[in-house]
């Protein structure tokens, strides 16, 4: 609609050009160089704000910018030179004399915005859009693409939401996101309240529009829990009064726990400083640049680190530099080395490109633009795995001590550094009296994502099941499923075994009870993943509750392509029961490649409370769970070149030699491998464990009991191994980049000796 008024303006401008310069005569009369551009300001309609034309982008409405103030509907006519239309963001100062059609007088003022290509509609909305494309130089198309992924809403969020009716489907309403943005922007504005006037980091007093960008630019970090804490279906049925109580309850929890606070606003505010005046650019070089940093000791402590040679830094023809990831993990002084996933198994992962499935190589060199005068790039992480573009604002810390500067990270709520239990005191106990030397800053860095790959890990573990033994009967049979029709087939929502109500005592002498419903759903709904981190692997004996608290979400399949989404409850042992519905979408498969993938659409506001969405995905006659995770805004600290290579030094860590490339060690292959049959990975077969020392441990396939056994690697690099288990040899290789391996070994259960393969798990 926007885009069509656009077009009709335009239109009519250039209709009244051509008659004024169609009609004859000598003279002509003086062509109007203004344009009347209509813009609307809501919360609900915002009565009474300012409404400008931020020609400077300082968050004020100056003498000489076109101006006006809104009328009841919230509706003003900005008179603009028509050379300016499209060119600068629309700002709204709603202060304390405005009033909101639906919540009243406005009590606590605060500012909206709405970048230059769209500004029919000023809201909270189109305020996050703004502010994302001034913080990182996306484009408004792709800042309102990445924020409806984040948020769950379905309509465009330039539009006016008023006007729209509030969703049926479980989904949440782009009005109940607006409003709470609102209330959490007035609880955090009232927080800081004290922080105008005072000084910034950088020396520099902190303006209220200063507090204002700051305020937005945080909201953009909280979005994701903000939008979890207002999950609940519930609400977009509620009275005007218990919804506007709930947002209050929920805002007063995210400001107090992740809000900005009086120490991290000063950081903040020199950031923003420091980005309007950024460095001047330097010639390539080769850098080493620390994006996390946990510290225990020397023998315990995780280390992850781009790192650039001078020619991986030197730019390419198309402006484009690359940079390798290394991680390296010590337990116990035992080493384990990595470049992709927060554990080494997750290496082995795939996502598709957009013409092949593969992974994340080892040693892969990412790639990114080089930034710009305003510190902003675009990057290609892993190939296409992920997108987005970034910004960053240096910060100097020369001279100051590592403790004092490492301690306000902390407590300005970065989680990138963590020394010990993060106490002030443990801190400066470990960094002692040590200063950062001449050239070393701080980067302080924005992303956001606007892309991500649909990912799939080869592990038997993620493989799709079906039931194959007549549902509610007894002991259940299952077989993998082999392609997406089954698996659609099989999960419809049907077979749901009643069940009864249950109670029994536990080993410390507590009744535990199912309550009147003990429905069993496991076998008739798909997983869409899990809400929560309570353990879930209990006995009658050891169980201390009859549910987790954990959510499980899950989905059946219904004709028409129609998708059922509910919440269902976790029992003790991990089975899915009791399950509601809470929302109607719909799913597609379509064909990547040598593959099929399943995805759903319209997912209800609660699966808002993960970080990505399923995706199954049918390859090589098996389906596996996979995901996709939705786009993210993300805030870091990155120390330069300097700053990175001291805290190490500091620390006594080895130091990371660029000219080197990674090189795995044994306990780099971590995790659990199952050798099984290759014709048939159901069957269960010798569990190899492999901790994370590089220690390792054999379990009998059915029993579970410890097997004697003797591993030992007779080549990292390539994963060559020995294993001894009773009195039978295993020889072969665990492949590291595809979680798989081969061997020759005694079938303790079949009694034969064969070819098998190894599935990490």
């Amino acid at each position: 609609m926007i885009n069509k008024l656009k077009r009709i303006t335009l239109g009519l401008a250039s209709a009244s050009l051509f008659a004024l310069h169609g009609c004859g005569g000598s003279s002509s009369p003086a062509i109007d160089s203004t344009t009347s551009v209509p813009v609307r300001v809501i919360d609900g309609a915002i009565q009474n704000a300012t409404v400008c034309l931020d020609k400077n982008s300082n968050g004020l409405c100056d003498t000489g910018e076109p101006s006006g103030r809104t009328g009841p509907d919230g509706s003003v006519n900005l008179v603009i030179d028509t050379a300016d239309i499209g060119k600068y963001p629309v700002l709204a100062l709603v202060g304390n004399d405005a009033v909101d059609a639906d919540t009243g007088p406005v009590p606590v003022a605060f500012t909206m915005s709405t970048p230059a290509d769209s500004t029919a509609v000023v809201s909270p909305l189109t305020t996050l859009v703004q502010q994302m494309v001034a913080s990182t130089g996306a484009s408004s198309t792709d800042a309102a693409a990445a924020l409806q992924e984040i948020t769950g809403i379905t309509v465009s969020l330039f539009q006016d939401y008023t006007q729209v009716a509030a969703p049926t489907d479980g989904s949440i309403s782009a009005a109940t996101v607006a409003r709470m943005i609102v209330v959490v922007t007035q609880q955090q504005a009232t927080a800081l309240a004290g922080a105008e006037g005072t000084q910034a980091v950088d020396g520099t007093t902190i303006t209220s529009a200063q507090l204002d960008t700051a305020i937005q630019q945080q909201l953009l970090v909280l979005l994701p829990n903000l939008v979890a804490s207002i999950s609940d279906p519930s609400l977009e049925t509620a009275s005007a009064a218990e919804k506007e109580a709930a947002l209050s309850v929920a805002a007063t929890t995210l400001v107090t726990e992740s809000g900005l606070t009086t120490t991290s606003v000063a950081t903040a505010v020199a950031v923003n400083n420091a980005v309007a005046t950024p460095d001047v650019a330097e010639a390539p070089a080769a850098s080493i640049g620390l994006r996390n940093l946990n510290f225990t000791d020397t023998g315990n402590y995780f280390v992850r680190a781009s790192t650039q040679t001078v020619v991986q830094n030197t730019p390419d023809a198309n402006n484009k530099i690359r940079y390798v990831e290394r991680r390296y993990r010590s337990e116990r002084g035992v080493l384990a080395a990595w470049n992709y996933g927060s554990q080494p198994r997750f290496q082995s992962e795939l996502h598709w490109d957009g013409g092949a499935w593969r992974n994340c190589g080892f040693n892969f060199e990412n790639t990114s633009s080089v930034r710009d005068a305003n510190g902003n790039n675009t990057y290609n992480y892993c190939a296409g795995l992920e997108t987005g573009s970034s910004s960053r604002a240096n910060i100097s810390v020369a001279g100051k001590s590592m403790a004092a500067v490492m301690n306000q990270v902390i407590a300005e709520g970065y989680t990138d550094f963590s020394f010990g239990d993060n106490a002030p005191t443990t801190v400066s106990a470990i960094l002692g009296n040590a200063v950062f030397p001449a050239g070393a800053a701080l980067g302080y860095q924005k992303n956001t994502s606007l892309t991500r790959a649909v990912t799939y890990g080869p592990g038997s573990d993620n493989l799709v099941s079906l039931e194959t033994s007549t549902p509610c009967t007894g002991p259940s049979a299952e077989a993998l499923a082999t392609n997406l029709e089954d698996v659609v087939a099989k999960f419809n929502g049907k077979d749901v075994c009643s069940g009864n109500p249950r109670s029994f005592t536990n080993d410390d002498g507590k009744t535990l009870s199912s309550g009147d419903r003990n429905e069993g759903w496991g076998s008739t709904v798909v997983s869409l993943g899990t809400i929560g981190s309570a353990p879930a692997n209990f006995t009658d004996a050891t169980a201390t509750s009859y549910y987790t608290t954990n959510i499980r979400l899950r989905a059946a399949f219904a004709p028409g392509n129609v998708a059922k989404y509910y919440s269902c409850q976790e029992r003790y042992n991990g089975s899915t029961r009791n399950c509601d519905l809470i929302g109607t979408g719909s799913y597609k498969i379509e064909t990547l490649g040598d593959a099929r993938t399943l995805s759903f659409a319209d997912l209800p506001a609660l699966a808002l409370k993960r970080s990505s969405n399923r995706v199954l995905v049918e390859r090589g006659g098996k389906v596996y769970f996979g995901g996709q995770d939705r786009a993210s805004l993300t805030q870091a600290v990155r120390p330069n070149t300097v700053a990175s290579v001291a805290l190490l030094t500091k620390l006594s860590l080895p130091s990371i030699d660029l000219e080197a490339p990674l090189t795995l060690t044994a306990a780099s292959y971590q995790g659990t491998w199952g050798l099984r049959d290759p014709a048939d990975l159901s069957e269960p077969g010798l569990k190899l464990v492999i901790d994370l020392t590089g220690g390792y441990a054999c379990q009998d396939p059915i029993t579970s009991v410890p097997d004697a056994c003797s591993l030992t690697f007779t080549n990292t690099a390539t994963g060559a191994f020995t294993l001894t288990v009773d009195t039978s040899t295993v020889t072969g290789t665990l492949d590291f980049m595809t979680g798989t391996g081969g061997g020759t070994f005694y079938d303790s259960l079949a009694l034969a000796t064969g070819v098998f393969v190894a599935q990490r798990r």
